[in-house]
């Protein structure tokens, strides 16, 4: 990852667009806006002790930090998903919600600036 791109490594979607721009703004951009909403829907679940909601939502947004390279959040992720598939005590949601702040930040500033440079 470079300098500007701590908690995400856009290299990763930029390979998986095949170094198209308009793609990849597109892919930064619906992770921009389906992001948040995921993150709420898995902090009110773990918020209910709802373990299937849980896992369902943090397998999804698992899948979307996993495609902006978001490493860090993606781990945070698959263990909440793991213990809510083996029914044990759910995590936090504060170290999520504060794993994937940083992630949106850079993936919204990747979309207008990332050119495939490392900048």
């Amino acid at each position: 990852m470079s300098a500007r791109y701590r908690h995400i490594d856009p290299g990763v979607l930029w390979r998986a667009c095949g170094a198209d721009r308009d793609a990849y703004a597109a892919l930064a951009q619906t992770f921009v806006e389906h992001a948040p909403p995921l993150l709420a829907r898995l902090e009110a679940a773990l918020a209910q002790g709802a373990a299937p909601a849980a896992g369902a939502a943090a397998h999804a947004l698992k899948g979307m930090a996993q495609l902006v390279g978001a490493d860090a959040l993606s781990a945070l992720l698959l263990a909440c998903e793991r213990a809510a598939g083996a029914g044990a005590p759910l995590p936090p949601a504060a170290p999520l919600a504060a794993a994937c702040a940083p992630a949106l930040a850079e993936v919204a500033h990747s979309r207008r600036h990332y050119h495939g440079d490392g900048a």
